[in-house]
C-alpha cells in the first residue's frame, strides 16, 4: 500500500482529496489518481477466473497488453467508488454492486510528447497511482468497449501466464488470486 490510509479509505473520497491523501515519496501529489478493478467469477470451490480486457492497438500506451478493467478518475466523479461503478461499466458493461477489498497499488510514470503555441515538442512527465479494488458485479456478461479494449474475458489463474500484461499488473492480478483462494493474510 502506498498511500497513508488503507486503499478502502478511499471509496468515499473525491479526486482532490485522493490527491492530497495518498503522496509520492518526495511528498508530492500524484498528477493522476487511476483505479483497477478485480473481477472474479467463481465456477467452483476449486476454479475461479478473473475478468481481463486487451488493450486496443490504437492506445497510446500499452496497446495490446491485458489488464482489469479501470481507469482515470475523472474530476467529475463525486468520490473514487463512483469512479469504479463508471469505469468498469464503460469498460465491460458491467454494474458494480459492491467493492469488497484492495489489493497492492502502485505509481508508475508517464511521459507525454507535445506540441506547444510554437510548435515545439515538449515531454510532458507525469506520476499516477493505481488504486485496486475487488469489486461484485451483477452479472458476468461482458460487453467490451471498442474504442479502448479488443477483446476480454475471464481467465483462470494458469491462463494468465501466456497474457501479455505489464509486471506491476501480473502482481496486483496474482495477488488478487491469492485473495480470491482466501490465502491473504
Amino acid at each position: 500500500m502506498i498511500g497513508a490510509l488503507g486503499d478502502m479509505d478511499a471509496l468515499p473520497m473525491s479526486k482532490a482529496q485522493c490527491c492530497q491523501t495518498y503522496l509520492q515519496k518526495n511528498d508530492k501529489p500524484y498528477d493522476k489518481i487511476v483505479i483497477g478493478a478485480l473481477i472474479f467469477k467463481q465456477h467452483s470451490a476449486d476454479s475461479t477466473t478473473i475478468l481481463l480486457l486487451k488493450r486496443a492497438a490504437h492506445e497510446d500506451y500499452y496497446p495490446n497488453v491485458f489488464e482489469i478493467p479501470g481507469g482515470k478518475v475523472e474530476g467529475s466523479d463525486p468520490t473514487i467508488l463512483d469512479a469504479i461503478k463508471r469505469e468498469v461499466f464503460e469498460e465491460a458493461g458491467l454494474a458494480v454492486v459492491e467493492v469488497v477489498g484492495t489489493v497492492g497499488s502502485f505509481d508508475y510514470p508517464m511521459e507525454k510528447i507535445t506540441t506547444n503555441k510554437e510548435g515545439v515538442r515538449e515531454s510532458i512527465l507525469s506520476t499516477s497511482l493505481q488504486l485496486n479494488f475487488i469489486c461484485h458485479v451483477t452479472t458476468y456478461e461482458v460487453a467490451v468497449n471498442p474504442d479502448e479494449h479488443s477483446e476480454g474475458g475471464f481467465f483462470s489463474r494458469s491462463e494468465i501466464a501466456d497474457l501479455r500484461m505489464t509486471d506491476q499488473m501480473r502482481a496486483v492480478v496474482e495477488e488478487g488470486f491469492v485473495w480470491a483462494r482466501g490465502d491473504e493474510s
